[in-house]
């Protein structure tokens, strides 16, 4: 999470939301040429500027604000959070949440889960957004309820009501805590199943491509603060401004689907060229930002190996990408995944 000074001097950038009627009060940003992008709950106090306490839901009365952001703002900072938790506006006479969840971005909807039992998510649904050579998700979570003409296929507007705001979840949420947790991000494989079933979780996989081993976000704050402050047209040149804190080199001759999907984060490769390894770069928290082919050879059976990284951002205690073992660098656990599933190999 970047410090609160230059969230919030962001923030001052920021015009008002604008509202598209009396009734449907969702912040949908003036748009860089094509691109539109909406806030995804009806609450404008992120568009009027005001900080955290406006908008996010903390995970208890003792916790700070910056609970409900992204990062590694649970557990003293141990415990990593992918997305935001938006708290609702308005309630019942029960108190439970009957604020409405909008799409952020023009899409197909990919996933929908409606059994609370089956993820941490609750009820959730998930779409894709093809960008300009990137495929975005986003994903919506604890929902009390999804819009009934909504299925897998379906395309959504940006700021179209998906459902609404609630508490559900496969553990215990208070209705006094209900909110929406949003992502946005990347997904990493569409072969997730292979990978999955090689692994020795105690539960099925409920959710094909869209289990949350298979994404990785960003933050929203600074994308949308970004988007607000006209700082890039498309979401593609936003991930490729993006800083690189790990790059590795991996053995592989196969183009990942991710590469597929995700056109503007590699070079194109002619038929003709040969190559021995990908050159991977990965941005804040494991983003996968760039991948190019290289001739270069690794040494003897060497299957993935870091050719650099930031050592500045290390000392944060969750979502390391590089471990220090006994004074070498080596990859994380975290780093392992991402790297399974980007390219299908199993690294011990």
């Amino acid at each position: 999470m970047k410090a609160k000074s230059s969230f919030f001097n962001t923030f001052k950038r920021i015009s008002p939301c604008i509202f598209l009627s009396a009734f449907l009060t969702e912040c949908l940003f003036s748009s860089p040429e094509h691109f539109k992008l909406s806030w995804p709950t009806p609450n404008p106090a992120f568009a009027k500027g005001q900080g955290y306490s406006a908008f996010l839901q903390k995970t208890g009365p003792d916790k700070d604000f910056s609970s409900g952001a992204f990062g590694c703002v649970r557990n003293n900072g141990y415990k990593f959070h992918e997305g935001i938790d938006l708290y609702p506006l308005r309630r019942d006479s029960k108190g439970r949440a009957i604020d409405n969840v909008f799409s952020s971005m023009r899409g197909k909807v990919t996933y929908i889960n409606r059994t609370t039992g089956h993820s941490a998510y609750g009820k959730y649904l998930v779409m894709e957004h093809r960008e300009q050579g990137i495929c975005l998700y986003s994903l919506y979570a604890h929902l009390a309820s999804i819009e009934p003409g909504l299925s897998v296929g379906s395309i959504v507007e940006v700021a179209s009501p998906l459902g609404k705001m609630g508490n559900t979840a496969s553990f215990s949420i208070p209705l006094s805590r209900s909110h929406l947790h949003f992502e946005i991000g990347l997904r990493l494989t569409s072969d997730f199943q292979k990978w999955f079933d090689r692994q020795s979780f105690k539960t099925p996989n409920h959710h094909g491509n869209f289990s949350g081993f298979n994404l990785v976000g960003i933050d929203p704050i600074p994308f949308y603060s970004a988007y607000q402050a006209k700082s890039f047209k498309s979401p593609l040149e936003y991930f490729k401004n993006l800083p690189s804190v790990v790059n590795v080199r991996v053995k592989s001759t196969r183009v990942p689907d991710f590469a597929k999907r995700n056109p503007g984060l590699f070079p194109k490769i002619q038929e003709s060229n040969l190559f021995h390894a990908w050159d991977c770069s990965f941005g804040p928290f494991g983003i996968p930002i760039r991948l190019s082919p290289s001739k270069k050879p690794l040494p003897g059976k060497q299957i993935v190996q870091i050719t650099s990284f930031d050592s500045s951002v290390q000392n944060k205690p969750c979502r390391q990408l590089v471990k220090n073992y006994s004074g070498q660098f080596q990859l994380s656990k975290q780093l392992k995944v991402y790297l399974e599933l980007l390219f299908g190999i199993t690294l011990a």
